[in-house]
């Protein structure tokens, strides 16, 4: 059908998953024919409940078993969808990137220098004063972020440990699911 003519078209296939996505007799014929053409893939997630949006492990739970490898276990390029206005942009930014990348022609490029207007650059922000940043043992996560932070941001230390240390000069929080 038509569909499958577009898919055969299309240098990449986006697939915007959302609760009740699978449930779509038209969106497993576009999965399948993606599959089946080998097409590069980038996937979406909607990230607001009220407009069907669900963990990923809620999206696969409704996905068809015998596809879930090839959506889920296969590394595609995923861009959690934002609604917030400031975050949309960034969403969008992510979005075009991800898909340019799937693209012959910048297939062999990592990243792409894209940036949204106004967006502040990382290389450009900094600390006035050192920050001493404590990640508790006991916040599953907290210290691979704080790590990330001290990486991309010169003058920040990280310290550990369950208790806070007098030393510290900000606490890092990390809410994950």
């Amino acid at each position: 059908g038509a569909l499958e003519s577009y898919i055969d078209r299309s240098q990449v296939i986006l697939f915007f998953l959302s609760k009740g996505y699978f449930r779509s007799k038209n969106c497993l014929r576009e999965i399948r024919s993606s599959l089946e053409k080998r097409k590069p893939l980038v996937l979406v997630q909607e990230a607001d409940p009220a407009k069907g949006g669900g963990t990923i492990k809620e999206l696969r739970a409704e996905c068809p078993e015998d596809l879930q490898p090839a959506i889920f276990d296969a590394k595609w390029p995923l861009v959690v969808w934002m609604r917030i206005e400031e975050f949309q942009l960034v969403s969008l930014k992510m979005l075009s990137e991800a898909l340019l990348l799937k693209t012959p022609t910048y297939a062999a490029s990592k990243s792409l220098p894209l940036t949204v207007p106004g967006e502040l650059q990382g290389k450009n922000l900094r600390f006035p004063k050192q920050v001493v940043l404590w990640a508790s043992t006991a916040n599953r996560g907290a210290r691979g972020m704080a790590n990330e932070l001290a990486t991309a941001f010169t003058g920040v230390i990280v310290v550990g440990g369950a208790e806070l240390p007098q030393r510290a000069t900000h606490m890092l929080l990390y809410l994950c699911e």
